[in-house]
């Protein structure tokens, strides 16, 4: 009896882990980067496509033209001239050596938002999830805490998601506020390629 109702519940948490992160999804998201000792912010806005596992496209329109690309085996960044007709810069590295912040955290739900060997969860309220990474994931994922809001009628509902602040170890804060967010949006894998346009410098 006791074997089979461990069974169930692990079914049940892995049930529960699967649903939550969708296969991939897509959304438009204004950005804030506040740096918490200088006091500075910086404010941008975008579009960003993910696939599972560890494919990313991150773009920002303002205040200037930056694309972020990975998709398992390379990564680009590449950045736009300031001047139409100058030329923009790319750098190309493996997908390893390029593994950015969000990358590592939006695999990271794959576990769901119940406390795992990742990180440890805590239902604040009013759609409002506080996920904590440890110890040495911290360091390796290069984020301390993430905090989820929802929709607070739908608050384990991933197309319900509508801010991601970032917390990082230095004291850094990232916020990303998602609209038109669209869960399992269908593959399109030229997506997580770049090919760089006319005029691209390549730097190491």
């Amino acid at each position: 009896m006791k074997l089979i109702y461990f069974i169930c519940v692990l079914l049940t948490t892995q049930l529960a882990r699967a649903e939550f992160l969708p296969t991939g999804f897509s959304a438009k998201f204004e950005q804030e980067y506040i740096s918490i000792l200088k006091g500075n912010t910086k404010k941008g806005e975008g579009t960003i496509d993910y696939k599972y596992p560890g494919n990313i496209r991150f773009e920002t329109s303002t205040p200037s033209q930056v694309i972020f690309v990975s998709n398992g085996v390379k990564s680009w960044y590449y950045r736009a001239p300031f001047i139409q007709g100058e030329e923009g810069e790319v750098t190309e590295t493996s997908a390893k050596d390029g593994n950015s912040v969000f990358i590592k955290f939006f695999d990271s739900l794959k576990n769901g938002l119940s406390t795992n060997t990742l990180y440890d969860v805590k239902n604040a309220g009013d759609g409002i999830h506080v996920l904590s990474f440890k110890g040495k994931v911290a360091k390796d994922f290069g984020i301390k805490e993430a905090v989820l809001t929802f929709n607070s009628l739908k608050d384990k509902e991933f197309s319900e998601l509508k801010k991601i602040d970032l917390l990082f170890p230095d004291g850094k804060k990232s916020t990303l506020r998602l609209t038109n967010l669209k869960v399992d949006p269908g593959s399109d894998e030229q997506k997580f390629n770049f090919i760089a346009p006319p005029k691209t410098r390549k730097t190491n």
